[in-house]
């Protein structure tokens, strides 16, 4: 009888190994990670199914910002430098969220160097719209500069060839005319930042040219067309229909645009031509 009892112990074991819908649905199995993925933990697990909604509202929690901020990214459809595919813990700590003003936000990569430094970084509205500030290569050369007074001088992302400022919108605040021997670089004098025009020059940076910022204009101030030293010589040249913060101060003045001629107006006494 005891017997009896082991083999029918035994085979309800059996049964109910290999049968599925024996098991409790209380107990379901669960999936082994994939091999070679780290899991990922540092961001809100549920932030992968927010509407732009929801991310937008979490935007500016201290706990759940950096998580809206990559949600707005991928609800975007653009692909940054900044945020790969595929993201890991190790990568998410090398991210950072900064706010730049009521409305708008700046997602990039910290800069281990300068805490004041964002590389690659995106811009994100309140309302979840994402604005690339560069695009391709030129990614890899975009560096944020976040002011410590923006009512004193703002916010900027620098390219070699261009400062985009960051306030209430993001403008081109100058960029250079194509083919420039020089680049663009954040500077201090007495503590106070300015942008200047530099020329690698001999194993040097030569500064040519100065952009100051006049916070009650909200330009910068700066030559537009100016001399470089010799050699190399010649000139550097700033697109003015393209630098929409730029007030041209000093320098060479550019060259009046040609208008075209105006039709001759008829004297008062003159018949109108028919």
């Amino acid at each position: 009888m005891q017997r009896g009892r082991t083999y029918w112990v035994c085979w309800a074991v059996t049964l109910t190994l290999l049968c599925p819908g024996c098991r409790s649905k209380e107990q379901p199995t669960s999936q082994p990670a994939q091999k070679g993925t780290p899991a990922l933990t540092l961001l809100a697990a549920e932030s992968a199914e927010w509407s732009r909604e929801q991310a937008c509202a979490n935007l500016a929690d201290a706990k759940l910002g950096l998580s809206a901020a990559v949600r707005l990214v991928r609800l975007a459809k653009v692909s940054p430098l900044c945020l790969p595919a595929e993201l890991t813990d190790a990568w998410v700590r090398r991210l950072r969220l900064v706010r730049l003003g009521e409305e708008r936000w700046a997602l990039g990569l910290a800069d281990t160097r300068d805490t004041r430094r964002l590389r690659a970084p995106v811009v994100i509205a309140a309302d979840g719209n994402v604005a690339l500030l560069a695009d391709g290569a030129e990614e890899e050369l975009l560096v944020l500069h976040l002011a410590a007074d923006p009512a004193v001088f703002p916010h900027l992302a620098l390219l070699p060839d261009r400062v985009v400022l960051l306030r209430e919108q993001v403008v081109d605040a100058i960029t250079l005319a194509p083919e420039q021997r020089v680049r663009f670089e954040l500077r201090r004098q007495q503590g106070y930042p300015y942008v200047g025009l530099i020329l690698p020059q001999a194993g040097q940076a030569v500064e040519v040219a100065r952009y100051t910022w006049d916070p009650d204009e909200l330009m910068f101030a700066g030559p537009a067309i100016d001399k470089l030293p010799d050699p190399p010589g010649g000139k550097f040249e700033v697109d003015l229909d393209a630098s929409k913060g730029l007030v041209p101060v000093g320098g060479e003045v550019p060259e009046p645009e040609t208008q075209p001629a105006r039709p001759r107006r008829p004297p008062p006494d003159e018949p109108l031509p028919a």
